[in-house]
């Protein structure tokens, strides 16, 4: 990513994270009428999921600013996956989910530009995320 999406993702993401509890909410909403067989890969206690799903998205928003980070983070979050075998368009499924989410809580609050910014990260990074083979 170039410098100038990075800046918008993370001098926006104190307002996102502010409303982290809305955000998770509405992913898991998005993502599960989007690609209902997901709510079955979820078990125990989901208010754990929750957070574990903000503590990444903090992560990756943290480490866009180096390129080796990020893509770190990347394959962290891989391998975290792998045993669920996602396929690309499920990946894909999950970024849309979480761009639906952050449209949903931020509404106006999110400039074109930042909407489009985190667009290209999330995508990015749901593309790291993908499993050769």
């Amino acid at each position: 990513m170039m410098s100038a999406p990075i800046s918008l993702v993370q001098n926006s993401f104190a307002r996102v994270f502010a409303r982290k509890g809305e955000l998770t909410e509405r992913f898991y909403h998005h993502l599960f009428k989007n690609m209902p067989e997901a709510e079955g890969l979820f078990h125990g206690d989901f208010m754990v999921q929750k957070e574990m799903f903000a503590t990444m998205l903090a992560a990756s928003v943290r480490s866009l600013i180096d390129k080796g980070s990020f893509h770190d983070v990347g394959i962290a979050l891989a391998e975290s996956h792998a045993r669920f075998n996602l396929t690309a368009t499920q990946l894909q499924c999950a970024a849309s989910s979480l761009m639906a989410a952050l449209r949903d809580v931020m509404g106006d609050d999110l400039t074109p530009e930042e909407e489009g910014a985190w667009n290209e990260a999330v995508t990015r990074l749901a593309g790291m995320m993908v499993r050769p083979g």
